[in-house]
C-alpha cells in the first residue's frame, strides 16, 4: 500500500524545502514529523510546499502548527506556500497565520 503523504525534502544552503504530496491527516502524518523531527541545526528557513497537498485534516494542521512553534523555539523562520483556496480559508479559519504572525512578534 502507498503512503498518504508523500514528503520531499530539498536543501539549498540553510534553506529546506518540504514538499507534500498528498493527504496529511491523523493516519499520515509520521513522515511529515519525522522530516521536520530530522532537521539539521543549521537550516534557517523552512518552506512547506502545499502544491500536492490533496486534503489535510485538524491532526495535520496541528502538526503545521507545531512546526511554527519548534521554528520559534529553535530560531527558524517558516514559510507556507503553494496553499490553494480551501487551505486558506481553513488556516485563516483556525488561524494559523495569526500564530505565525504572532510569534514573529515575540508571542508565545
Amino acid at each position: 500500500m502507498e503512503p498518504l503523504i508523500n514528503v520531499v525534502k530539498k536543501i539549498d544552503g540553510d534553506r529546506c524545502t518540504l514538499a507534500l504530496d498528498g493527504v496529511l491527516d491523523y493516519s499520515s502524518m509520521d513522515p511529515f514529523i519525522e522530516e521536520i523531527r530530522s532537521l539539521e541545526k543549521w537550516i534557517n528557513n523552512v518552506i512547506v510546499d502545499f502544491s500536492g497537498l490533496q486534503f489535510i485534516d485538524s491532526t495535520g494542521i496541528g502538526a503545521i502548527i507545531n512546526l511554527v512553534h519548534e521554528a520559534n523555539t529553535n530560531d527558524f523562520e517558516v514559510e507556507l506556500v503553494g496553499i490553494n483556496e480551501e487551505v486558506q480559508m481553513l488556516f485563516d479559519t483556525i488561524g494559523v497565520f495569526k500564530i505565525m504572525e504572532s510569534l514573529k512578534k515575540g508571542g508565545n
